[in-house]
């Protein structure tokens, strides 16, 4: 979609002044310039959304991506799991997307929180003008693109704490693909498609799939079948050629994403969307997910345990750098047995029936040092309280050391 629109053209039969002539040789001066709607609309959606992601509360994928940036920043090549005080085997987590929040943390020392803020302006950025571009390619139409600011608009709204940046930035990134994958098969200034791709763009276009395939895989199947869809549709020319170079670009997807180094981005296992987790605290019909935990988050240095079986509790302290002893939704790159046993640990601590010497050797073996509790959970008593959330009745703890 274009960015600007020419103003209407003035009647031809009126004198050089009125046509906007210099007035000195009659020379008709440049036609007016002004912004297209998209602009004006999509440049004000945009300053909007990026002003409430600095007022979104850590929970859930923002606290999650959080927590991946704070572990890059401090392990670059060999991070530990988001969440959990442990190597990082295959995390599906440290994607190219990822790798890019953590050198820009390294290199600006912002907190995690802060760059998955400024992630998200960013990712609306690319959304945006992918949307221009894939537009344009589409139709001359220029209020298209507007339209689609309005459900764009209100998916953000519908729940802005579970807007997940990942998967954003790698539709943005779909976007762009889809219309870079229209232009390789047409012709400079012909509108009618026909043209071979040249290696170069086959070649790009298959790293750019490469990449969405890395940061979320289920936008990366959409994204190959839109690449498809354009190809078949838009060219007329020989077939040979074309299929040469198109079967490049899919090797070069393949390639990205089994060479990223981090993990086999065709085998390595995904965490599910949903699955057994422990459910967030209900405290007085307030909402845990939307508690900031500053108040906890301000006690616990970053590096440290905390055992708590609160989801949003989790999200927020991992954001802030801190590790939990077991995640409600664990990595699936995370031993099943590791998993187990931490889960039971977990519940075991929280059981008020069980022996404080148990209790000990939990701590003692996983190095927890903090306790966060729902308010109807029983503070031990080699614990020392050292706040809590008026609005959830949660309490942060002390552990005494062994």
């Amino acid at each position: 979609m274009p960015l600007f629109s020419a103003a209407s053209a003035p009647p031809s039969d009126l004198p050089p002044a009125a046509t906007g002539g210099d007035g000195a040789d009659g020379t008709a001066r440049p036609p007016l310039w002004l912004p297209s709607p998209y602009l004006l609309l999509g440049g004000l959606l945009w300053a909007v959304l990026s002003a409430a992601a600095w007022q979104a509360p850590l929970c859930c994928e923002a606290g999650l991506q959080a927590a991946v940036v704070e572990r890059l920043r401090v392990n670059l090549l060999h991070p530990a799991f988001p969440m959990t005080d442990l190597p990082a085997v295959a995390s599906a987590h440290y994607s190219p997307y990822a790798l890019l929040q953590g050198l820009a943390a390294r290199a600006t020392g912002l907190s995690g929180p802060s760059v998955v803020a400024l992630a998200a302006s960013v990712n609306l950025l690319l959304l945006l003008t992918g949307i221009g571009r894939l537009t344009r390619l589409l139709t001359p139409n220029r209020w298209v693109p507007v339209l689609v600011l309005v459900p764009l608009a209100l998916i953000h709204w519908a729940d802005p704490a579970r807007w997940s940046a990942p998967s954003t930035f790698a539709v943005a990134v779909t976007l762009h693909l889809w219309a870079w994958t229209g232009r390789a098969t047409a012709r400079p200034g012909d509108p009618k498609p026909g043209r071979t791709p040249r290696w170069a763009e086959a070649a790009g276009i298959g790293v750019l799939l490469g990449l969405v395939l890395l940061v979320h895989p289920p936008t990366a199947i959409g994204a190959a079948i839109g690449c498809v869809a354009l190809i078949a549709v838009r060219t007329r020319t020989r077939i040979r050629p074309t299929v040469w170079r198109w079967a490049s670009a899919a090797v070069c997807a393949v390639a990205v994403a089994a060479l990223w180094p981090y993990y086999n981005g065709l085998t390595a296992p995904r965490t599910p969307a949903e699955g057994r987790t422990t459910g967030p605290p209900a405290a007085e019909g307030v909402r845990a997910a939307g508690e900031p935990y500053a108040w906890a988050t301000a006690y616990v240095p970053p590096g440290e345990v905390v055992l708590t079986d609160s989801r949003p509790a989790m999200y927020a302290l991992a954001g802030h750098g801190a590790y939990v002893l077991a995640d409600a939704l664990p990595d699936a790159g995370l031993a099943r047995t590791e998993r187990r046993d931490r889960s039971r640990a977990v519940a075991a601590y929280l059981d008020a029936s069980t022996p404080q010497a148990r209790r000990d050797g939990i701590t003692a073996r996983y190095g927890v040092r903090w306790l966060l509790l729902t308010r109807n959970q029983r503070l031990p008593g080699n614990a020392t309280m050292l706040a809590f959330s008026p609005r959830t009745g949660e309490v942060l703890a002390r552990v005494a050391a062994h």
